[in-house]
């Protein structure tokens, strides 16, 4: 699975107080680049089939079987009998996908393909951070506050690496999240987590953290930043794992999830966030956006951040709103893809410019999981970080102002450049 490379410029702050009276010394420069998979990639030993209505237990059962199964998880969704299968070892996934695909009861059989993250394209807030924010001063957000700000009955469920939105130690591993400070009396459904199989969907990466608080995150209540619609609900559905990569079948589980969850008898969200892709196409994910769609919700995919001139799927999906990336000058980020499928162009940043002139990268800054201690495995710490969806290692500012490469890998290895007397802070 290709993953982008991060630019990433960090406002740092205690989890357990508020920003000093002058907090624009509190930068720091992260890199990171991501490892690149080719178009197509896919889960080995991992096969998805699904059933047509027709089919009972018995003939599922003994497909199955025969098509070389180990073992098979069945979906969660109502909507769609279908199945993640393990594989027998040894077993080509081509070969079985074939296998499956012969048999009549199959409907459609495809590999367990990869999709990978996308920086957050779209969205932001206010406060005492607010004057780094001009990507909300590019879509006139104090003008839109002005008209609506959200609200708590409409939810947008944001499919990433989970969010930072609980205190909470998972008994099986003893490892100990925390809530992300800026939240203030923002409102959570409840989420599901696809990775790792429970109803606590944390974020044990960053990205999901930076998105849902681009859309959420308090605001007016003069501390970090803003969320565009803050007034709204959040629903964090974790179908990224800590490196920011998932499946097929997970993202399908996640838009089902999404979209079948109700209170008091209605369905309140309303929106699904996808900041990912995939080079790769899948049925089953098509599918789950169609059944969305016909449900009416809105599905929104970045359109991908390797600056080729075709949109990544699901983004590529004419029900689907595809998103690319402006920079502060409002011409194309270098690194967001175009093309005919693209709907509309976002604040996306360049972390590597400053052009509104204010001494920091144009960014877009959010609070999320502070990177250096994701490298110590920490979940207790965080930060109001700049990120834009960078594909290869750019420049970082020393704190002599000379220009230095920037260097690390953003939540594992983090390094950065900072500016003089810069301390990073957390719970220790």
């Amino acid at each position: 699975m290709r993953i982008p490379a991060t630019a990433a410029v960090c406002l740092i702050v205690a989890v357990s107080g508020p920003l000093p009276a002058d907090d624009s010394g509190l930068v720091r420069a992260v890199r990171t680049r991501r490892a690149a998979a080719p178009a197509g990639a896919y889960r080995d030993g991992q096969v998805i089939v699904a059933f047509r209505a027709a089919a009972d237990e018995r003939d599922v059962e003994r497909a199955l079987r025969s098509g070389g199964a180990r073992e098979a998880r069945r979906s969660h969704s109502r909507s769609a009998a279908r199945f993640l299968v393990t594989l027998d070892p040894g077993s080509g996934v081509l070969e079985a996908v074939e296998r499956y695909s012969r048999m009549p009861e199959v409907e459609y059989a495809e590999p367990n393909g990869l999709v990978r993250r996308s920086q957050g394209t779209t969205f932001t807030p206010n406060d005492t951070l607010f004057r780094f924010q001009w990507n909300l001063t590019q879509v006139g957000a104090e003008r839109t506050w002005g008209i609506q700000k959200g609200q708590p009955s409409v939810a947008v469920a944001v499919l990433d690496s989970g969010v930072a939105y609980e205190d909470y130690i998972d008994p099986r591993t003893g490892q100990e999240f925390r809530k992300a400070p800026d939240w203030g009396d923002a409102k959570f459904l409840p989420g599901y987590d696809f990775v790792n199989g429970d109803a606590h969907p944390n974020d044990d990466e960053y990205h999901g953290t930076h998105v849902a608080s681009t859309i959420a995150e308090a605001t007016n209540n003069a501390t970090g930043a803003a969320g565009l619609a803050f007034g709204c609900a959040i629903m964090p559905v974790k179908v990224l794992d800590d490196r920011g990569e998932g499946t097929f079948f997970d993202v399908a589980e996640g838009i089902d999830y999404a979209v079948e969850h109700t209170e008091g008898g209605e369905r309140p969200v309303k929106v699904i966030n996808l900041s990912l892709g995939s080079e790769g196409f899948s049925q089953t994910v098509k599918n789950a956006i169609d059944r969305a769609v016909s449900a009416g919700v809105l599905v929104v995919a970045a359109a991908g951040n390797s600056g080729k001139s075709d949109v990544e799927f699901p983004a590529n999906q004419a029900n689907v709103l595809a998103v690319g990336a402006l920079d502060a000058r409002k011409e194309k980020a270098f690194y967001s893809s175009t093309g005919a499928d693209l709907d509309f162009v976002a604040p996306g940043g360049n972390c590597d410019r400053d052009d509104n002139a204010d001494g920091f990268g144009d960014c877009v800054y959010q609070q999320m999981p502070d990177p250096d201690f994701l490298e110590l495995d920490r979940h207790d710490a965080f930060c109001y970080c700049g990120l834009d969806g960078e594909l290869a290692g750019g420049r970082g500012r020393r704190d002599d102002g000379r220009e230095g490469a920037g260097q690390g890998n953003l939540g594992r290895g983090a390094h950065g450049l900072a500016p003089r007397g810069v301390t990073s802070w957390g719970r220790r």
